[in-house]
């Protein structure tokens, strides 16, 4: 049992590790908001009014 928990949590570091990087250094903190097209919020604009 031991084996499998320490196996599963270095996956999943790995796994962590991988997104991080995939998704470049501001995912890290959690802070990237990207930008809304203005299109969408044309549309969102037109159905609020």
């Amino acid at each position: 049992m031991k084996v499998k928990n320490c196996l599963l949590k270095a996956i999943a570091q790995f796994g962590y590790k991988s997104a991080i990087k995939a998704g470049g250094a501001a995912s890290q903190y959690g802070t990237y908001q990207a930008v809304e097209p203005k299109a969408v919020s044309e549309i969102r604009s037109r159905k609020n009014a």
